[in-house]
């Protein structure tokens, strides 16, 4: 986890360097290296004969999967990025998780406990705060600079 919270900082960082293209031949450039980087896992699985199909449930969450959280979101936070910059938009990472909880309580009806209202509450009081705070930090350095 921690190598991927690296790397998807670096993302993050890089995205204010690339080139000017559309977003739709950027996401059709990440689409197809993150299909080649997932077969050899593929036949690797095939081969050991771990691999399932899935049923028609699991076809409908693949395809929510595909347009959803992985292009809307990736769409939007590049946008996100382009609007706000990379710091202020590496904060919102911080929403998946939580995103993640709401859609198992939707969609696989599982429990909503209090752990998840208190981390709802501590990731989001964690965005306002840094807000804030940078908000405040700009305010004060632009003053100064005045």
């Amino acid at each position: 986890m921690l190598l991927a919270v690296l790397l998807y900082s670096g993302y993050t960082v890089a995205l204010r360097f690339r080139p000017n293209i559309n977003w739709q031949s950027l996401m059709t450039v990440m689409t197809f290296f993150a299909f080649v980087t997932a077969v050899p896992f593929t036949i690797w699985e095939w081969q050991n004969g771990t691999m399932t199909p899935p049923d028609p449930t699991g076809t409908m969450v693949v395809l929510y999967t595909a347009i959803f959280p992985s292009l809307a979101a990736q769409v939007l936070f590049i946008k996100g990025v382009e609007y706000i910059g990379a710091n202020r938009a590496g904060l919102f990472i911080n929403a998946v998780p939580i995103f993640g909880t709401l859609l198992a309580v939707a969609l696989l009806g599982e429990d909503f406990q209090i752990y998840h209202g208190v981390a709802l509450v501590l990731v989001l009081g964690g965005i306002w705060i840094a807000e804030l705070s940078g908000r405040k930090h700009a305010g004060t350095s632009g003053a100064g600079a005045a």
